[in-house]
């Protein structure tokens, strides 16, 4: 995608959470909350089964941000991001950013952010603030 700036513009990415990605995230982050990893534990949560990782659901807006748009050379400045309802596992969601805001000069833009599931619910919505890659 180009990296052409215009208020309004968005992009998008989907993915599906399986249970074996879950787990290596997990590892990764060291995050192994039972509500998570634990089939037993979550039955008797408030969720009555696993859940992914929010935090892992919202590194969807870092692939769109580093691959998509604005694309190769972004840098993460901030991301605020309001967990709204539970992804489950084998889910697909799709994450959405649009830009809402760009300052010329300090070559930085302003983008909601959210992720819905397939039943177009929103489960996280959000901000975050992007330095766009150098133009070469």
């Amino acid at each position: 995608m180009d990296n052409e700036i215009k208020i309004g513009k968005s992009a998008n990415y989907s993915k599906n959470f399986t249970e074996e990605n879950v787990k290596i995230f997990a590892n990764i982050s060291d995050d192994n909350n039972p509500i998570h990893i634990d089939e037993n534990y979550a039955a008797k949560s408030f969720f009555k089964k696993r859940i992914v990782h929010g935090l892992y659901v919202s590194s969807m807006f870092s692939t769109i941000f580093g691959t998509i748009y604005p694309g190769r050379g972004s840098i993460y400045l901030s991301q605020l991001c309001n967990f709204i309802k539970p992804v489950y596992f084998n889910e697909e969601i799709t994450a959405t950013v649009t830009l809402i805001k760009y300052d010329s000069e300090k070559n930085i833009g302003i983008f909601t952010t959210e992720c819905k599931n397939n039943k177009k619910e929103l489960v996280i919505s959000g901000e975050a603030k992007i330095l766009f890659p150098k133009k070469q």
